[in-house]
């Protein structure tokens, strides 16, 4: 991966290229279009050696370095604070006022996210590949209710 190396100083860049071929490893099993008892283990295994970068990732690399929100995402931040401000006091609101910079941002490991990936060769060993069904009819029915029965 010549694009991602020598990016970061030696024992980051090694992390940061573990951890990208692991996801990408991880990735391909999980997308086969045909699995396996095999390929299921594969998976499996991968989940775990993942989760380990993943960890590893976030105990070294991340604690080294500080990191903000974006530009972007701190200007929408701004705009959505004076809309509220201006909506629940439009007296008082004051456009140029900012309490300070960007907010610090980490990654955080403890969502669903991350939570369900050890869960994803047994989903398909019971239900099958994820493109093979749909909640589609599921949220079809729950639109249309109300309609039927008002």
């Amino acid at each position: 991966m010549a694009v991602f190396e020598n990016l970061l100083p030696k024992p980051h860049n090694t992390i940061i290229l573990d951890l990208l071929f692991d996801l990408a490893s991880w990735h391909a099993y999980a997308k086969l279009r045909m699995h396996t008892t095999d390929t299921l283990d594969f998976l499996d295994t991968a989940t775990i050696i993942l989760g380990q970068s993943v960890r590893k990732f976030y105990r070294t690399t991340c604690n080294h370095y500080y990191t903000t929100e974006l530009p972007d995402e701190y200007a929408a931040r701004g705009h959505r604070e004076a809309a509220l401000a201006a909506k629940q006091n439009p007296v008082s609101a004051t456009p140029g006022k900012r309490k300070a910079g960007p907010k610090h941002k980490s990654l955080n490991i403890s969502t669903y996210k991350f939570h369900v990936l050890g869960d994803y060769a047994n989903t398909i060993r019971q239900r099958g590949m994820t493109d093979n069904y749909t909640t589609q009819p599921v949220c079809f029915i729950l639109t249309i209710t109300p309609v039927l029965f008002s």
